[in-house]
């Protein structure tokens, strides 16, 4: 097998951070080589490399090339930069006909593979090798996945960039000054806080945004990306008093993966939602009454059956996300700011949840449910329930 086939990519991309900084031509580095420049070595030249984006659903990469000598085997590869405790790339072997001169294509159909957030970069490059053995590896290129429908417009916030489309300037800064002050009462409540910068694009209404997603589902307003540091959101003037709240929503749950991720273990849903809850505000009334009525029925879930998924039925999922918040308001409430944060630095480093509970706060799922119920029925039904 030639040096670039495809054990030589998986080797190298061991290593990829500091591979993908040079051109690498067989076993030789060209220095000076810009992305997208064509590069030739060993008798291949390489005559036109494009990536073209159809929004949201597909990428098309096309490739064109010359030897002195038959080209034999060409191979694409491509990664998309996100969080990831693997390094983990494609690869693609599209047909073509060999010979001196070759035409290569291959389309990424996000339709069978799931799709990408808007803002997110491909970084690709094409392997060629000839019958006498001889290898090139093109230079990286990139493509980013926009949204080119709208014309976006942006503002800076520190860890926040804010795009938007649609309404004035005081719109968006409306929306990114609600966001920072999410933020702050997070940190103040949990000390949880954005250690990376994330991206927010902000649609006009929830079809617009529903339009740069693969098959969201009918009721989607808003979406969060934590790999990618992205979150897409429908809010116009209309809806402002529900995006702003939806909005830290969804960057409390950024900040719960920016503190927590590990490759060992995830947050239990109760305390990734039940902190995105908490990061709103106060319980609203929809959510106040279902947990009432639950209580006044004893028809609690626990809290071990809340750290999986919550039920598709939207009045349990209703009294799921407003059992959470009650749960984690218990938690700040009575074991204060400095437990909280202590939760997560532990979950931090892969505890399950149970050990985690232990160690902070010494007692597991089970004994946090006993604790949580008399602290609900106080604050909810009265001193008399």
């Amino acid at each position: 097998m030639p040096v670039c086939g495809p054990a030589w990519g998986r080797k190298m991309f061991k290593n990829w951070r500091s591979w993908f900084g040079a051109t690498v031509v067989c076993a030789s580095l060209l220095a000076g080589v810009s992305p997208g420049a064509f590069v030739t070595a060993d008798g291949i030249n390489v005559t036109k490399n494009t990536a073209v984006l159809h929004f949201p659903s597909a990428i098309s990469f096309t490739l064109e090339a010359t030897g002195s000598t038959p080209i034999v085997d060409v191979r694409l590869f491509f990664v998309v930069e996100r969080d990831s405790f693997a390094n983990v790339f494609t690869e693609e072997k599209p047909l073509f006909t060999a010979g001196t001169v070759v035409k290569a294509s291959h389309t990424w159909d996000m339709r069978r593979s799931g799709g990408l957030p808007v803002g997110a970069v491909v970084e690709y490059w094409w392997t060629l090798t000839d019958s006498a053995g001889d290898c090139l590896v093109t230079s990286r290129q990139r493509i980013v996945f926009e949204d080119m429908r709208f014309n976006w417009r942006h503002i800076d916030g520190g860890y926040i960039t804010l795009y938007w489309y649609s309404g004035t300037e005081s719109f968006a800064r409306g929306l990114l000054d609600a966001a920072q002050q999410g933020l702050a009462q997070l940190e103040a409540n949990t000390g949880a806080h954005l250690s990376r910068p994330v991206s927010i694009y902000i649609y006009e209404n929830s079809d617009a945004m529903r339009g740069a997603m693969m098959f969201p589902q009918e009721w989607t307003g808003g979406a969060a990306y934590p790999a990618y540091s992205t979150i897409i959101i429908g809010i116009n003037a209309s809806s402002l008093e529900w995006g702003k709240r939806a909005l830290v929503h969804e960057l409390a749950h950024m900040v719960n993966y920016q503190m927590t991720t590990n490759p060992y273990s995830s947050l239990p849903i109760w305390l990734e939602e039940g902190l995105a809850m908490y990061a709103e505000g106060s319980l609203d009334t929809t959510f106040r009454a279902v947990l009432t009525a639950a209580l006044m029925q004893d028809m609690l879930f626990s809290v071990r059956s809340m750290a999986s998924p919550f039920s598709t039925d939207a009045l349990l999922a209703y009294l799921g996300y407003a059992e959470s918040y009650s749960v984690v308001d218990y938690l700040i409430s009575v074991h204060g700011r400095e437990k909280m944060a202590q939760l997560l630095e532990t979950f931090s480093r892969g505890s399950t949840c149970d050990g985690a509970l232990l160690a902070v706060y010494g007692f597991d799922m089970d004994g946090l449910y006993s604790e949580w119920v008399p602290f609900a029925r106080q604050k909810y039904l009265g001193a008399a329930a």
